[in-house]
């Protein structure tokens, strides 16, 4: 009889268990669905911005926007020189290779020189000249003579940021 009631007690326990762990199981489905829902609604926001996302060119209209990129760059090298040319007495330039980016067409570009101790009097760091998919140029002038030394000791760099179609 001991071994009933022992029995009995074990199996009430095991029933009390279940019924908790069932309790549970409910609760956690609740908050999966929960969470299932939001993440739809967060992916079906993102799906809205990336549709308003494009870019507006003069090279073939809009694309899809997973078609666009964002790429940024400066023409320092890991020791912080940019590998100018002399054009003129008053000019240097610089070609930038942005091939890297993997533009299809022409893309948007913005650049800012970059200097640690001044710009004397110079001209045309935001031109950017013959921009093509992969690169574009920057020449810049001073009235009062410029040379690749002045820049070095100076520490002149192009900063860019380019915004394009890679497909």
């Amino acid at each position: 009889t001991n071994q009933i009631k022992d029995t009995a007690q074990k199996v009430e326990e095991l029933t009390e268990e279940n019924t908790n762990l069932n309790n549970q199981i409910k609760a956690s489905n609740g908050t999966v669905a929960a969470l299932s829902d939001k993440l739809q609604g967060v992916e079906e926001q993102q799906g809205k911005e990336k549709s308003a996302f494009s870019i507006v060119s003069a090279d073939g209209g809009l694309r899809e926007a997973n078609c666009s990129k964002v790429c940024a760059g400066t023409t320092a090298d890991s020791s912080g020189t940019t590998a100018w040319t002399q054009w003129a007495p008053s000019v240097i330039l610089i070609d930038v290779d942005m091939s890297a980016c993997g533009f299809v067409a022409v893309p948007l570009v913005t650049t800012s020189l970059e200097a640690q101790g001044g710009f004397l009097g110079t001209t045309g760091a935001a031109q950017v000249l013959a921009p093509t998919a992969t690169s574009f140029q920057i020449n810049i002038y001073d009235p009062t003579g410029l040379s690749i030394g002045q820049a070095a000791s100076l520490k002149w760099n192009v900063d860019w940021v380019a915004v394009g179609y890679i497909c």
